[in-house]
């Protein structure tokens, strides 16, 4: 359940919902299974899956909520390649060409006769709601992935006003002074890698494993490169890498950090799962907020 990547959502207007609200209004709006000839299903599950009906975990007042998408799995060769039988057949039997609107109403109709024969595979979407905080995280590290989960939660409430986190100062322009100045505050290490790209070509360069105050890498800065990803280390505990659209991703957490969580050795799934959300939200509040303050505030939508 420990988050690996966040997508921060600030919400414009106060949360007003309870648990219990919360979960009817998902209710409405259940995973349910594919059927023969749909293509995909999104919807709601319990964030503890098959140990709980809840569509709602709450501890200290955050709401865990879980989306659940199902798809059916269409090889784009195998349907190619029908395509390509069918069309070879009809064009022989009437010697003709046929028209891309045609090839387009071929495609839809061989995708619908393989639909009830495919395989499907599911994934499942966390997010957490934080009143106290005024946002809501997405574990995501795909936009369209933390958008979609958004959308069916809009969907669910019938309005959710939220927007992308923002911050005064461009994660570029910070990101870039960091390396230049080789200090990046006191809760902050450098990582190790980071990703350089020129304005003017959109030309990328990529450095792993490799000292980020270098020479090397301030040479290239000083040629106008700014710096689009960086990975940091927060409060020697937390490994991540930050990215230009102030989205955190591939977030580690040191044994200090969940070492807690295992030695209580908690009876139930729910109970460990209590307490791993417990401790992971009180963590990422602290380094959501150091990443703002480092970026220099939430920018006003005023």
């Amino acid at each position: 359940m420990w988050f690996k990547n966040l997508r921060v959502f600030r919400l414009t207007q106060p949360w007003t919902l309870t648990h219990q609200e919360l979960n009817e209004k998902l209710d409405a709006f259940v995973f349910n299974p594919c059927g023969s000839l749909d293509l995909f299903r999104y919807g709601f599950t319990s964030p503890l899956g098959r140990d709980s009906e809840e569509l709602v975990h709450s501890t200290n007042g955050r709401m865990m909520i879980c989306a659940k998408r199902q798809e059916k799995i269409l090889p784009s060769g195998v349907i190619k390649e029908q395509i390509e039988e069918k069309t070879l057949s009809i064009e022989n039997a009437e010697q003709r060409k046929l028209s891309r609107k045609e090839k387009q109403s071929l495609k839809d109709e061989v995708i619908f006769s393989l639909l009830p024969k495919a395989f499907t595979r599911s994934r499942l979407d966390f997010a957490y709601i934080d009143p106290k905080a005024n946002w809501i995280i997405v574990n995501s590290a795909s936009a369209k992935r933390a958008e979609d989960l958004m959308s069916k939660l809009r969907e669910a409430l019938g309005s959710l006003p939220s927007i992308p986190l923002t911050t005064k100062h461009l994660p570029t322009q910070i990101m870039t002074r960091w390396l230049r100045e080789a200090n990046v505050g006191s809760e902050l290490e450098l990582g190790d890698e980071c990703e350089l790209i020129a304005n003017k070509d959109g030309r990328i360069i990529r450095c792993k494993k490799q000292d980020l105050t270098a020479s090397e890498i301030r040479n290239h800065l000083d040629l106008g490169m700014q710096v689009n990803k960086l990975t940091l280390l927060w409060k020697e505990s937390v490994h991540l890498l930050i990215d230009e659209q102030c989205a955190i991703k591939r977030l580690k957490f040191e044994g200090d950090i969940t070492d807690p969580s295992n030695e209580r050795q908690p009876e139930t799934k729910a109970e460990q799962f209590d307490l791993d959300f417990s401790i992971m939200a009180l963590e990422l509040d602290a380094l959501i907020k150091t990443i703002i303050k480092q970026f220099g505030g939430i920018e006003s939508t005023d």
